[in-house]
């Protein structure tokens, strides 16, 4: 038998390896560009080690010994992350817990080509030491499983290629550059010949039409994590919608058009000032001279989109950086449209690339408009010496018949047929509509829960011992806490005691917050007997976050709203609030329980007694001893808890006030108490354990130093 529980029990560990579910030789290598949230890989793991948990205990005719209360597991591992090198890592998601790299041992292998395997692996298991070239991965040689084999639901924030090149707070990739890596970078690219990509087109100076310059003036960056097979073709496609341009062979090279018909101007992360100019002055003027129809042919056919069936709200699924990259939807509206046509919402644009709500609110407005106002679609025929037009190109056409004149139009498609003649499709250019304003826009309110969050430490505690009439008869101790500044994250502390001040034993848990403060105002000393009516208790209960509710009259007779202040026991039947967390409590009841009824200044420390306190019953061996108390804070979720070493020690000397003394045991057997006025005096004093002080170890450690 231990001293602070019933039979020992045997423990034994569930576990004799690792139970990988996360592991899989038939993924891809992601590719990561800016910065995003991908899941990892196991792609090596080995040194699974079993740790006992033993509990000290105190007492005993042994004196003392430990037991295993539990194991948990530990394991040598390796997470593959991207194709490398990459930048770095920002935050790991580990369950519900989110703490900042590094973290549980693990180094970052960049991803370089070449590059040295793991130090730690090659001293320890060479033949797994193999160097990864290219890949960018994480490995620890002592990660921790906690008490499960398993590995729980981990993420990282991968800092990845060309991240800090574009987006609103330099996070995320230039499209341009991203496009150019993609199609003819040598570890990974499509294969696309770097000689076939129009580098004037791509990239620029301010003041040019480029694709570059075009989304540094938008504020426009993506940040893609590539982690599922899918064709070029989609993918391409996918980043130009999102970035409002097309791509177009010219000749032999493939060029990158933006639709934006506006000068715009925007500064880039690095602080520099850019300005897209866009290149919209018509190539030809077309007139009925210039198009090729048959008799009874229209020169231009037209198609008109019907208003009433096209969207006036698009949205767009984005990553929210801000929550955990968390799905987050954010939409554009046409209030103008809406009204006149109805309610229209168009299909989701699904795009986990824009991390950034304010570049997902600019390109849902920017699809939407031009969704919404390019209804017309023209066809016409042109000759051979037309041939230099390009799909993008702006021309105006003049046609009585539909009653344009010089009406731009941008040229979408141009086939050839085996005559060399030109059919051309073309869309009407509302100048002004390719263009869209960058506002913030507000996502998911508050922040994410983090189970991993660490807690505050205790406030400064009240440790005292209770009287007979409080505790049954039985000596102990209580201690009242809560977390520092009322932190909301908080859930309550293991409370540990020892008697040499360095082996502590766990005596407990505290698990609610007591209702702590100081008094805002000096109370005075009753006047009189019981009850106090004159005077009012002001507290401030804000360090705690507490609140107090009002009672009855014989809820304070019946000491029903019991509180210590100072070393007087007090209750009252009102409690008025003044303020945030502040009260005012009337009616009281003074000196309850034998304790000195007297001033207090105002800053004395006040405590509520009720369930939140921990009773801890002193053993005997321990009354008269010092005792050293640590309070070992934990979350609210259970977790995170407080390193020992860095709590604070509180002492305290029980002297075993709650133990009956002689003449309440005297009382309880029916004896004679006739023992005169001095001795009933000292019986008195003796009922409570005490000496000449009756309270000695009201022990409110607001005011005692730690």
């Amino acid at each position: 038998m231990s001293l602070f529980g019933g039979k020992k029990r045997t423990v034994r560990p569930d576990y004799t390896g690792l139970q990988v579910q996360t592991s899989s030789s038939a993924l891809p290598i992601p590719i990561v560009y800016g910065t995003n949230r991908i899941a990892p890989n196991v792609i090596w793991s080995d040194g699974f080690q079993t740790h006992a948990q033993r509990k000290k205990h105190a007492g005993g005719k042994g004196g003392g010994g430990r037991s295993v209360t539990g194991y948990t597991y530990s394991t040598w591992i390796m997470f593959g992350l991207a194709e490398g090198p990459i930048q770095g890592i920002g935050e790991v998601f580990n369950g519900q817990s989110v703490t900042p790299f590094p973290t549980n041992f693990l180094s970052l292998i960049s991803g370089a080509t070449p590059q040295q395997p793991w130090a730690p692996a090659m001293a320890r298991y060479p033949a797994a030491a193999l160097p990864y070239n290219g890949t960018a991965y994480l490995a620890s040689p002592y990660f921790d499983l906690g008490s499960s084999a398993t590995i729980a639901s981990i993420a990282f924030e991968v800092v990845g290629r060309l991240a800090g090149t574009a987006g609103p707070l330099g996070q995320d990739a230039d499209p341009a550059a991203m496009i150019s890596d993609f199609l003819t970078n040598a570890q990974y690219g499509v294969g696309f010949p770097a000689a076939a990509l129009s580098g004037a087109a791509l990239f620029g100076a301010s003041g040019d039409a480029s694709y570059q310059t075009y989304c540094a003036a938008l504020g426009l960056g993506l940040s893609p994590a590539l982690t599922d097979a899918e064709t070029a073709n989609a993918i391409l496609s996918r980043w130009l919608k999102l970035t409002n341009s097309a791509a177009v062979w010219s000749g032999a090279l493939l060029k990158i058009v933006p639709y934006g018909d506006q000068a715009v101007t925007g500064t880039t992360p690095s602080g520099a000032t850019v300005t897209y100019v866009p290149t919209i002055t018509p190539v030809y003027d077309l007139t009925d001279d210039d198009f090729l129809f048959a008799d009874g042919e229209d020169p231009v056919r037209i198609a008109r989109s019907d208003p009433y069936g096209l969207p006036n709200v698009q949205r767009v699924e984005c990553s929210d950086r801000s929550h955990g990259y968390s799905s987050t939807t954010v939409e554009a509206r046409d209030q103008g449209a809406i009204e006149r046509y109805g309610l229209k919402v168009g299909g989701t644009i699904t795009a986990r690339e824009i991390c950034a709500l304010s570049t997902g609110r600019l390109v849902a407005q920017l699809a939407l408009q031009r969704t919404l106002y390019i209804r017309n679609t023209f066809a016409f025929r042109l000759s051979w010496e037309f041939c230099l037009l390009e799909p993008m190109d702006i021309v105006t056409l003049t046609d009585a018949g539909l009653g344009l004149a010089r009406a731009p139009v941008r040229i979408t498609a141009i086939e050839e047929d085996e005559d060399g003649l030109l059919t051309v499709t073309a869309e009407e250019f509302p100048r002004g509509t390719a263009t869209a304003p960058a506002y913030s826009v507000v996502g998911a309110t508050g922040t994410g829960i983090d189970r991993g969050k660490a807690p505050a430490a205790v406030n400064a505690p009240l440790i005292f011992e209770p009287p007979a009439a409080l505790t049954a008869g039985v000596p102990q101790v209580w201690v009242a806490a809560s977390g520092a500044n009322a932190d909301p994250f908080w859930g309550g502390a293991n409370v540990w005691v020892s008697r040499d001040g360095a082996t502590f034993v766990e005596v407990g848990t505290i698990t609610d917050t007591a209702r702590q403060g100081v008094l805002s105002a000096d109370l005075p000393a009753p006047a009189g007997a019981n009850p106090d009516r004159g005077n009012t208790l002001w507290v401030d209960l804000a360090r705690s976050g507490g609140t107090l509710a009002s009672g009855t009259e014989a809820d304070a007779r019946n000491a029903v709203t019991l509180a210590l202040v100072g070393q007087e026991l007090v209750s009252y039947a009102t409690a008025t609030l003044t303020g945030s967390h502040a009260y005012g409590l009337t009616y009281l009841e003074r000196g309850l329980y034998g304790s000195p009824a007297g001033a207090h200044p105002a800053g004395m420390p006040f405590t509520r007694l009720d369930e939140a306190v921990f009773r801890y019953s002193v053993p005997a061996a321990y009354i008269g001893a010092t005792l050293t108390v640590k309070l070992q804070s934990f979350n609210i979720f259970g977790g995170a808890v407080q390193d020992l070493a860095t709590c604070a020690a509180y002492t305290v000397t029980p002297i075993g006030s709650g133990r009956f003394g002689p003449l309440a045991e005297a009382l309880a057997l029916g004896s004679s108490t006739d023992l005169g006025r001095a001795s009933q005096a000292a019986a008195r004093e003796d009922d409570f354990g005490l000496a000449s002080d009756p309270y000695p170890n009201f022990l409110d450690l607001g005011l005692a130093s730690a």
